[in-house]
């Protein structure tokens, strides 16, 4: 089977990348750049300008978008890092964390995205209202429900090694971005902490980001932190 990811820099399909790099598949990797994002090029997925994977199988050639999808497809295919292996509480505590992940915590972050770059976009004699707006709704909804969320998060980090408990899962692979968006600069949840340093520590992490061209600085820069703005 031929594995081909079209992957976006300083995206959520960096998760793809570090997944391939745990599991040790073999894979043809395209990076695209956020500034070819109107190119056809992107992708090949008609309905998606981002992530999506390309399996050739048999001669079929089979295609598919979304990363949470593509995870739980390769997953099905490679269940090393699924749940195989888990019983009872930690079980119960994989298919929470992966689905709460992308149903909840991302969706919020993405609010945070989309109001910044609103008030970058405003022409700047008009900025301060798309201001008010963003200042409201943050003090109002987002910044109250992030924080409420992250505190859960550090709690259940307090007594887990990882996600699921002591096994190393693809909940944990999917978590790692919006935790990273969340805690950068911001110390008070020492548990997430801890947590996003032993993640650091994975040698196929540290092999993804050189392959998917992470940029550390790139990614603060956007935006992307969420408690503090």
């Amino acid at each position: 089977m031929q594995i081909r990811l079209f992957h976006l820099q300083n995206s959520r399909s960096q998760r793809i990348v570090w997944f391939l790099e745990e599991l040790g598949l073999p894979y043809e990797l395209v990076i695209n750049h956020h500034s070819d994002l109107d190119e056809k090029k992107n992708s090949p997925h008609q309905l998606s300008k981002f992530s999506a994977v390309e399996i050739i199988n048999q001669e079929q050639i089979f295609i598919l978008a979304e990363t949470s999808a593509i995870i739980d497809y390769l997953s099905y295919l490679y269940p090393q890092l699924g749940q195989s292996k888990l019983l009872g509480s930690q079980l119960q505590s994989f298919y929470y964390w992966k689905n709460y992940c992308e149903a909840t915590f991302i969706p919020d972050l993405l609010l945070k995205q989309i109001f910044h770059q609103i008030v970058q976009r405003t022409p700047f004699p008009v900025r301060f209202v798309s201001k008010f707006l963003k200042y409201g709704f943050d003090q109002s909804y987002l910044n109250p429900s992030l924080q409420q969320q992250m505190t859960m998060i550090d709690k259940h980090l307090k007594d887990h090694l990882w996600f699921a408990g002591n096994q190393f899962t693809v909940a944990d692979i999917l978590m790692w971005f919006p935790l990273l968006a969340c805690s950068a600069n911001d110390h008070q949840f020492k548990h997430i902490q801890r947590y996003l340093a032993q993640i650091e520590n994975r040698p196929a992490f540290k092999k993804s980001l050189i392959k998917g061209q992470w940029s550390a600085s790139t990614f603060q820069r956007g935006g992307s932190t969420c408690l503090n703005n």
